[in-house]
């Protein structure tokens, strides 16, 4: 009899315990949510939600490497824009000196003045060829020496395109070689300002021959200009779908990682009235007397 009696209230007293002991882990998983705002913190919460999750932050991770391309690129292009315009300019004042010297009525002393300021343009032509970003010549290719002319005008970069990945499948090109855009060595555009100096110096000379060659010259690098600028226009758009594609999945992890915390609250403290509840309710129903063990 007395056998009887004792394993019903060991069992009664096992299952109490072990719903409080459930009861209590519940309390403690919402805290943590509470806390953390987090809904999954470990790989068994929801795994199918964990492994979504992995794939956006792994794809996360590859938006920032292109983001990352695509600053590099923004500079390397805003850089051969900035040079290429100045560049244009001062062929636009060489071509305005060109037409005054072959005014007949110009004398020796002022085309002098003339050739010397048309010395200096190229001087100045040659610094922006000589451009860098992040401490590598924009024209000189894959050169390693920081320059791509040196100072009497002679090309010495590598031809060879720079390019940056800045999507998937899809990759851009940087750079401009400077014999695309200046002319290649011999016919270049440093040389017909040489020639165009000398001859202006010296007399009216063949000045309609050099004023036809520097114009073709400087169409090439207008042209040039136009395809930084599409090139540019490409990767500026692609920056603004990567940061359209990075908002996206942050949305979509925060939907899969991050609790409704105002909903977390709630249920918080309508666990932790139920486990109270439960103590209090597992407390009057399990209270051994002295005549429980004495049948």
């Amino acid at each position: 009899m007395t056998s009887n009696m004792r394993v019903p209230h060991q069992m009664l007293a096992t299952n109490a315990v072990a719903n409080l002991r459930s009861s209590f882990a519940r309390v403690v998983d919402l805290q943590d949510q509470a806390a953390s705002g987090k809904r999954l913190r470990k790989a068994s919460d929801a795994p199918s939600d964990v492994a979504t999750a992995m794939q956006l932050r792994s794809r996360l991770d590859r938006n920032d490497q292109y983001s990352r391309n695509l600053d590099d690129a923004t500079g390397w292009l805003s850089s051969a824009d900035t040079a290429l315009s100045g560049a244009i300019d001062q062929l636009h004042r060489v071509h305005d000196l060109a037409l005054m010297a072959r005014n007949g009525s110009v004398d020796t002393s002022a085309r002098q003045a003339i050739a010397s300021e048309i010395d200096a343009l190229r001087q100045s032509l040659l610094g922006l060829a000589n451009s860098q970003f992040a401490g590598r010549a924009l024209f000189a290719g894959s050169a390693s020496g920081g320059v791509a002319y040196q100072s009497d005008g002679t090309y010495v970069g590598l031809s060879t395109p720079i390019e940056r990945s800045i999507a998937p499948g899809q990759r851009v090109q940087v750079n401009l070689d400077g014999d695309t855009v200046f002319g290649a060595p011999g016919n270049d555009i440093f040389t017909t300002l040489a020639s165009l100096s000398a001859a202006i110096a010296s007399g009216p000379g063949d000045l309609e021959a050099l004023g036809a060659t520097l114009e073709a010259q400087t169409r090439q690098v207008e042209s040039s200009q136009g395809v930084v600028g599409a090139r540019l226009k490409r990767v500026e758009d692609q920056k603004a779908q990567n940061t359209s594609d990075e908002l996206t999945m942050r949305e979509n992890l925060t939907n899969i990682e991050d609790v409704d915390l105002a909903q977390v609250l709630v249920n918080l403290q309508a666990q932790q009235l139920a486990y109270q509840a439960a103590l209090s309710a597992t407390a009057k129903a399990i209270q051994p007397s002295l005549a429980d063990f004495l049948r």
